[in-house]
């Protein structure tokens, strides 16, 4: 087996195999991006070549070629398309205590998986959830309601209003459609809502969130300092 031939057998091999994981869903890969766990595989296997071939020179050069690969990968997720593709998107499994059942199934995550992973976490009582959301990374985030978190304006004995979860509408200049719908907006308002900030172009905001039960929207605008 020739140098060149491992080089593209890792040249084709990483985007495919990226892109199976990516099909798999996002409970296969358990808080490693598929990148990452594409890159371990592909380590192990090459790594132990020698050990049956003991062509060190050829694993040699392809360890260093998979080191460059990962790092162009995850440079690649740092943009808009890069981050659909090999991380994807956030997905709201559970709403105001109410099991999304289409985004479970396109998550191809059980039912049975979900409530393991909830009791796990100290969340057994799906009424005193307002969101869970599948992570790119495989983990659960786990939002409780107002009313029980800790600490809560309930238990100060404050009547604060509830403005629902934020959700990202502006990621990297690029409109978050979906997020736009779950919180019963259109574009037209948010053009709007960043006009009053004297923001005309999307390519100027990096990452914009609102709420649903909030007109107000907090945008972080590109090259702007902390």
């Amino acid at each position: 087996m020739t140098i060149l031939t491992l080089a593209l057998k890792i040249l084709i091999l990483f985007p495919v195999t990226v892109a199976v994981l990516r099909l798999l869903g996002k409970s296969a890969i358990i808080q490693l991006t598929p990148y990452d766990l594409v890159a371990i595989i592909i380590v192990g296997t090459v790594a132990a070549e020698p050990l049956i071939s003991k062509e060190v020179v050829p694993t040699i050069i392809s360890l260093a070629l998979l080191a460059l690969l990962y790092l162009t990968f995850a440079k690649l997720t740092l943009h808009h398309v890069g981050v659909r593709f090999f991380l994807g998107r956030p997905t709201i499994l559970i709403k105001h205590g109410q099991v999304v059942e289409d985004h479970l199934e396109k998550s191809h995550v059980s039912l049975a998986q979900l409530l393991a992973t909830l009791r796990a976490s100290g969340h057994p009582d799906l009424s005193n959830i307002d969101y869970a959301i599948l992570e790119p990374t495989g983990y659960v985030s786990i939002i409780p309601k107002p009313e029980i978190a800790p600490l809560s304006a309930k238990d100060l004995g404050l009547n604060l209003p509830y403005e629902g979860l934020p959700l990202s509408v502006v990621v990297d200049g690029r409109i978050q459609k979906d997020n736009l719908r779950l919180i019963e907006r259109d574009e037209r308002w948010l053009r709007q809502k960043l006009a009053e900030q004297g923001i005309t172009r999307l390519q100027d905001v990096i990452y914009a969130f609102a709420r649903e039960r909030s007109e107000e929207i907090m945008v972080n605008r590109r090259g702007q300092t902390p």
